[in-house]
């Protein structure tokens, strides 16, 4: 994800980069054009922080840079499952501290990350936190009580499209479709699906009525869904995820 936000910012901002795998590094440096330097030197040299490191690495990460943090700095976390307030008392009294959750779509500049404040955040420092993760999709602002429902829906949503799409292909295989025809029929209704219900701006309810005519083949489907209980288990899905969000939480 590290790298999905500086392949998106760096004709933008300044960036700088530490990383302690030296290959890694190296690699980075080549592929982006960004300036890999120690942390010191990074931090110093930067108003906005980016740890972009794994959940079980953060608290030695935190220990590491504590020592160059100032009051100057604003401090963005992807790291799922670290609160705000957990940073603040790691990094010290008055840091700024933006907790975000973005998605694997990111990758490709089309995700959706969540963004909630730490108690030191003021609105043009969120704005500036906001205005960095627009350039790896959408945005939405969230009070971190919201954030496991966040995770649940956004970040952990890309492999329920997944299953989907790997059920629905495996589904028209078994009708005697041949795999490339069946993905291709799968995949540009799902996208020309999506596209409709984006630009004309109907509720997805409206729409999925109106191809569902009484007595026909949708209906059909659909009544195979209701009585499977696909929307008890969908609700359920989503249940389970953020329950999990909040165990993980420090």
């Amino acid at each position: 994800m590290g790298a999905a936000i500086i392949a998106s910012i760096r004709k933008t901002y300044k960036v700088r980069v530490c990383e302690t795998d030296k290959r890694r590094a190296r690699t980075i440096a080549s592929k982006y054009k960004v300036s890999v330097d120690d942390l010191a030197t990074v931090i110093k040299n930067s108003n906005i922080i980016l740890l972009a490191v794994k959940p079980q690495s953060f608290e030695a990460v935190l220990t590491a840079i504590k020592p160059h943090i100032t009051k100057k700095h604003l401090v963005l976390s992807i790291a799922a499952g670290i609160t705000t307030k957990y940073i603040e008392k790691k990094l010290g009294i008055g840091i700024k501290v933006v907790r975000t959750m973005p998605n694997l779509p990111a990758q490709i500049a089309q995700g959706i990350t969540g963004l909630c404040a730490g108690q030191n955040v003021t609105s043009p420092n969120l704005k500036q936190a906001e205005n960095l993760l627009k350039f790896v999709g959408e945005t939405v602002i969230v009070e971190e009580k919201m954030i496991d429902a966040l995770t649940a829906v956004s970040g952990s949503g890309p492999a329920y499209v997944f299953l989907f799409v790997e059920m629905f292909i495996k589904a028209a295989q078994s009708l005697g479709l041949k795999k490339a025809d069946a993905r291709k029929l799968v995949m540009q209704t799902l996208s020309g699906s999506m596209q409709l219900l984006e630009r004309t701006g109907d509720d997805a309810g409206d729409l999925r009525a109106r191809v569902t005519s009484k007595g026909g083949t949708t209906a059909a489907a659909l009544a195979e869904f209701k009585r499977k209980g696909f929307d008890k288990m969908f609700k359920a899905a989503l249940v389970a995820a953020k329950k999990r969000s909040k165990q993980l939480a420090k």
